[in-house]
């Protein structure tokens, strides 16, 4: 019924928008005499009207009968009957036919009027003229130059020798040589290696997105093997925490959100009901170490890889390949609602946001200029964009779109909603029935339960009543027995005075039962309760897959869906096209259910030794490189192109994209190779040129031209930004670090993986943003980590937010880092900080003996992964001594320990604070 209204009322302003202006055009030829030496057009005098009357059943979002009348060439192509429009005869032509014998009769709005009627036939014995005549024009594909095609990330990656270097002992992997070659080029080289413990604490964050524990930190140090580096590496590698913080960099750049829609109403969401299931995939498959070729086809054609339409079972592979293709439900979708799903143009915006997000995670390109019009830098044509597009039509196409859940769940089937359940049709019906017949014992033992407690209350009743004057006894039962509607007078006298006090509520009834009674009724409540729990529902998978055959699809000329121009097949960019190795449409499979489509584009996208997978490739292993370092080596990490910043190190990056590929699309491998690099391991506090930098300088081999003065030039003022790498990056933690971090060093950290997210909700009167403890999933924790709490697109959790949490308008490959006053008045004054102070301060407590250098030195193990410096301590005594003293200057009636206790939680929440907890060096 929504959905019929909602489609009404979009009818009914066409129809006024083609009346106003229908009715002008009209009135505009009968009242000018000259109207002959204006020729109608299509586009001006017939659109207004065939949109007001047509379009909804012959227009973007139906096309009955296979009658598209959006343009001219779609008119006189026509649909089953044969051709709309016959030029130069309006009698023959079925457009004016049907115009005709609807005809509005006087006062009837809701038909052509004979205005109208005179107009379509007037432009039709005119020959139908019109601006566009149809066709591909050369503007909307210009052809290809060899500048286009000499872009470098529209080659091939080449794989080049790693360079050779003169001082090859700071060599640890090939990534060091292609380094040092231009550091040394620069009179440059690495800084000193980074001190044991800071190591330790940075491969931790950057690997698993947690700190070190003491032991973990004591364990490294005191460790003598050659190798030990290498070994906690892998061991790190190995760790489920990997998946989550590596988890969340993919999100990031897919777009992940738990929420529907554009997410605008902060202390209102609708949930994305099992998405969550996508998010656990990402963070299994990367801890896996999945190949990325594999990783990438299930999200983009998870369906098409297994038969789960005829399947009886679904198995965890049937499973898994829905779940990851909910990569393609990531996008700010508002057609959820059932307005909004009935507006063409959300539904267009809908697709066109899944292609960008397609576009600048795995091209890293912004295809989204091309909707309108050609790219104003790159060589991506409107063409190439809708034929990208008509490859995912048969699963997002306005002909066949699937509902989102309705405001009450139940305006539409499931079978025409946009998820799956997650079992197949053979085991719902087999649950339905297991769910009834639990059902039908529950109902049974509730009788029991009922009929039990009945015979005490009519016990309690009789003794009630019996304190009643004998004479009216029985006249009073006989009132309370009776309906309320067949009662007499007498009984109704009789009901109105002792209806109230001779009631049995339900607390007298459990006072009342024999303890035989309550412990039979006890047994059966927990019958019950185990039958219930024993019942079985079935989850949702926000999954995509094919819900039509493929339709026809145009280019939408200005990117407007009311205006397509010339048909399109599904294809792929053509500057990526590889001649050896082309895109091919695959042919259909009868009974399969689906095109084969994205099957096709995701295995075109990781053919190896093309430019395709090439691009792909560079995208991926650049925002690898980029968690490393603060920077990509290409700056714009979603931008390639020509508008984009050039590679800082090309030959790296090719040499890294081969090695990748040739090792099997393993990407721990490339992160073993970046991380054991002696770049990586490097000091991120540069104070002097290292002896080798200086060597460099005074050998007799370099060209004097390129020598520099040891007092005029630093690494800082030839390479201010870093981008050559003479030292590490010092870098602020991603905001879900900085929390988790917290709890972690608190010892409250929840370390369960996976499942529904924890939600949120605005507290008052403040309107911050919190976990609503109330609502909490199992296991009732509000301390798992921040890759767990309910994600939203622009209000998210207080503490991520002050620390540049992204909004997600549509995704976000590379986080900003602020430094803002919110943050410090955060981490001063906010209540998460202040109650994982306080625990903290109990963890120290019970790690140390109760004095206060043992618990200082535990203090900042705990909090900065190192033992404190006789200044610190000296430090970090007099502040506990100065807030023990400002204590009992206050007269406060703590004893000694408590106050040295309570000064303890002002020493941890001031390491909290300290910019080596927040940054690593």
């Amino acid at each position: 019924m929504c959905a019929n209204f909602a489609n009404l009322g979009l009818r009914v302003v066409l129809l006024v928008i083609g009346l106003t202006f229908g009715s002008c055009f009209a009135l505009h030829a009968e009242d000018k005499p000259e109207q002959s030496a204006i020729p109608l057009l299509f586009e001006r005098d017939v659109v207004p009207i065939v949109s007001a009357y047509c379009w909804n059943c012959h227009g973007g979002e139906h096309r009955k009968a296979d009658l598209d009348l959006r343009t001219l060439p779609l008119m006189l192509k026509g649909g089953k009957s044969g051709p709309a429009v016959v030029r130069g005869s309006a009698a023959e032509s079925l457009l004016f036919q049907k115009l005709a014998k609807a005809q509005m009769p006087p006062g009837d709005m809701l038909k052509p009027s004979e205005q109208h009627v005179r107009t379509i036939g007037a432009w039709l014995e005119a020959g139908a003229p019109a601006r566009y005549e149809g066709g591909q024009s050369e503007f909307e594909a210009p052809p290809l130059t060899d500048q286009d095609q000499n872009w470098w990330a529209f080659r091939k990656p080449v794989r080049h020798r790693p360079p050779a270097v003169e001082t090859s002992r700071l060599v640890r992997t090939p990534v060091d040589c292609f380094l040092l070659a231009k550091l040394q080029s620069k009179r440059l080289s690495f800084s000193q290696a980074a001190e044991p413990a800071a190591l330790v604490r940075r491969i931790f964050f950057d690997l698993t997105g947690l700190p070190p524990t003491p032991r973990e930190v004591d364990a490294y140090l005191a460790e003598r093997r050659p190798d030990k580096y290498q070994r906690l590496v892998d061991r790190l590698l190995a760790s489920p925490a990997y998946g989550e913080r590596w988890g969340r960099h993919w999100l990031d750049a897919a777009g992940y959100a738990d929420v529907g829609g554009r997410d605008q109403n902060p202390d209102g969401y609708s949930v994305f009901d099992g998405i969550w299931r996508y998010r656990d995939y990402v963070i299994n498959s990367l801890s896996e170490d999945k190949p990325f070729d594999r990783f990438l086809t299930e999200q983009l054609a998870g369906d098409e890889l297994v038969p789960w339409r005829n399947t009886d079972h679904y198995t965890p592979e049937v499973e898994e390949m829905l779940v990851a293709t909910g990569f393609l439900r990531l996008e700010a979708d508002v057609t959820r609602t059932a307005l909004m799903n009935m507006m063409e143009e959300e539904q267009h915006q809908t697709i066109n946001v899944m292609l960008n997000l397609v576009g600048s995670n795995l091209l890293g390109l912004t295809i989204q200029c091309a909707r309108c019009h050609n790219h104003k830098y790159d060589p991506i044509s409107q063409l190439d964009y809708y034929r990208l597009q008509a490859i995912f039509s048969p699963a997002y196409n306005p002909q066949h779109w699937l509902y989102g859940p309705m405001e009450n769940g139940k305006d539409t089937p499931e079978s025409a909603q946009r998820y799956l359940r997650d079992t197949s049709e053979e085991e719902l019906s087999i649950m339905a029935a297991e769910n009834e017949n639990i059902d039908s014992e529950v109902a049974a033992i509730s009788k029991r339960i009922a009929d039990l407690r009945e015979e005490t209350k009519s016990t309690f009743l009789a003794a009630k009543i019996a304190r009643l004057p004998e004479s009216i006894r029985k006249d009073t039962k006989n009132a309370l027995a009776t309906a309320a509607d067949n009662r007499n007078p007498i009984q109704k006298y009789l009901a109105e005075k002792f209806e109230s006090s001779l009631k049995v509520t339900e607390d007298e009834i459990s006072q009342a039962l024999s303890e035989s009674a309550q412990r039979t009724i006890a047994e059966l409540q927990g019958k019950v309760a185990t039958l219930e729990n024993g019942k079985r529902t079935a989850g949702k998978i926000q999954a995509l897959w094919d819900v039509g055959p493929p339709t026809p699809q145009y280019v939408l000329r200005r990117g407007n869906w009311q205006t397509p121009g010339a048909e399109v097949t599904p294809g792929v960019f053509a500057v990526l096209e590889d001649p050896q190795q082309p895109f091919t449409i695959p042919a259909a499979k009868p009974g399969s259910g689906t095109s084969g489509y994205r099957t096709a584009l995701a295995r075109w996208l990781t053919q190896r030794d093309t430019v395709a997978s090439g691009l792909v490739s560079r995208v991926f292993i650049n925002r690898v490189w980029q968690h490393y370092f603060g920077r990509g080596i290409v700056s714009t990490t979603d931008n390639f192109g020509r508008n984009g910043a050039p590679p800082t190190h090309p030959e790296l990056l090719d040499w890294l994209v081969t090695e990748w590929v040739r090792g099997g699309w393993k990407a721990k491998r490339i992160h073993r190779m970046i991380v054991t690099s002696t770049a990586y391991r490097q000091t991120s506090c540069r104070v002097q040129k290292s002896d080798d930098e200086v060597r460099i300088e005074e050998s007799s081999n370099l060209h004097s031209d390129l020598r520099v003065s040891h007092s005029k030039q630093t690494p800082h003022s030839m390479d201010p930004e870093n981008k050559l790498l003479s030292w590490m990056p010092l870098r602020r933690l991603e905001s879900e670090a900085i929390r988790d971090a917290m709890l972690a060093t608190s010892g409250c950290l929840d370390r369960t993986m996976g499942g529904p997210p924890l939600l949120l909700k605005i507290r008052l009167p403040e309107g911050v943003v919190v976990i609503d403890t109330e609502k909490l999933p199992d296991p009732p924790s509000p301390h798992r980590r921040s890759i767990y709490v309910l994600s939203r697109r622009n209000f998210h959790l207080a503490i991520l937010n002050v620390f540049d949490q992204p909004t997600l308008a549509t995704n976000c490959t590379h986080r900003k880092s602020s430094e803002v006053v919110q943050q410090s008045l955060s981490m001063l004054n906010g209540d998460f900080v202040l109650e994982q102070a306080r625990r903290f301060a109990q963890r120290v407590m019970s790690d140390a003996v109760a004095s206060q250098q043992p618990r200082i030195e535990v203090a900042f193990r705990i909090a900065l992964n190192r033992r404190p410096t006789a200044h610190e301590i000296k430090l970090a005594s007099e502040l506990l001594e100065d807030h023990i003293s400002l204590d009992r200057r206050r007269k406060s009636q703590l004893s000694d320990q408590q106050l040295a206790d309570k000064a303890l939680v002002d020493l941890c929440h001031m390491l909290l604070n300290t910019n080596e907890f927040l940054y690593l060096e």
